[in-house]
């Protein structure tokens, strides 16, 4: 009985393994154009994305005591304050981070780009690739994909 939980444990571990270690496409990728080509990084700017979070709490703050509306005044405030927590929490952890980077750059080919993300993939004056289908995807790359071509 042993030597079975044993095996099975091995089967599982190399199957999550193995799906790990392979190169697939995202099932999001299904039936889209993608693009993939190689820039250089020209500038960086931080931006700020809008966020909902202060709407959220307010909202949720409003259903807290509008909940606690024939309890006492202390149920009421409490409503109010845990729901706009917990409301704005969860707005928060929705959205994601609020500071973002506009990426400005030059293709190999000489196309100009701004790509806007969350993270922050390369510094300036790196070779990154772009992968646009759903969505936009930039990571580092050889210095060698970003020589111009003849």
């Amino acid at each position: 009985m042993k030597t079975i939980y044993i095996k099975l444990t091995v089967l599982c571990l190399l199957s999550v393994l193995s799906s790990c270690a392979s190169h697939h496409t995202r099932h999001i990728e299904r039936n889209q154009f993608i693009t993939e080509l190689y820039a250089n990084v020209d500038q960086i700017y931080d931006v700020k994305f809008d966020s909902q979070v202060g709407e959220a709490a307010a909202t949720w703050g409003l259903w807290g005591a509008m909940n606690n509306i024939y309890g006492s005044d202390r149920q009421i405030i409490a409503g109010a304050l845990i729901s706009a927590f917990f409301g704005g929490l969860l707005m928060q952890i929705e959205e994601g981070p609020s500071r973002g980077y506009e990426y400005h750059l030059t293709a190999t080919d000489g196309e100009y780009l701004v790509v806007v993300l969350d993270y922050f993939p390369a510094a300036q004056g790196d070779c990154v690739r772009v992968r646009m289908a759903n969505q936009v995807h930039v990571t580092l790359a050889n210095a060698n994909y970003c020589q111009p071509e003849d």
